[in-house]
């Protein structure tokens, strides 16, 4: 809690001091203590889901000019990255290692898709993600070469 409230604090003062609405969507392993804690800080003003809620989640997508994740979310951070927006990874202390994660922001962050939450808002743009289609390019290329199709 002591954690999700400094970065509910560095969001406020980053993004709604700035004049930004806020959605907050809960995944499905988010804790329920954790939901309310969002909806105490945020409520005024602000959406805070608190059901978990795909068809919100996917919509808050589209809505969004800026998206922020939680560094523990690779699924998240991965469907965001297929809308060509900013976002942000709200980073928080592991308890434990996080090798395969630290791989990934890297990657991504080479990829110029995401950018650790900090002291400042900024606007980037990147091509967004369209693995299925790159996947099934190689996979149809494959085939050719082996005279499958």
């Amino acid at each position: 809690e002591k954690q999700m409230t400094e970065t509910f604090a560095k969001i406020k003062n980053l993004f709604i001091d700035s004049k930004y609405k806020l959605i907050v969507i809960p995944s499905y392993r988010t804790p329920e203590n954790i939901i309310k804690l969002a909806f105490n800080y945020f409520n005024d003003n602000h959406l805070v889901i608190k059901e978990r809620d795909k068809k919100a989640y996917l919509s808050s997508l589209g809505l969004a000019d800026i998206i922020i994740v939680t560094c523990d979310s690779t699924s998240m951070i991965s469907e965001a990255a297929i809308t060509g927006k900013p976002v942000y990874i709200a980073q928080m202390r592991n308890k434990r290692s996080i090798h395969r994660f630290e791989k990934f922001y890297k990657l991504f962050k080479e990829l110029g898709i995401i950018k650790d939450l900090d002291n400042k808002i900024e606007n980037w743009t990147y091509t967004g993600l369209d693995e299925v289609n790159r996947a099934a390019s190689l996979v149809k290329e494959k085939m050719k070469t082996n005279g499958i199709i």
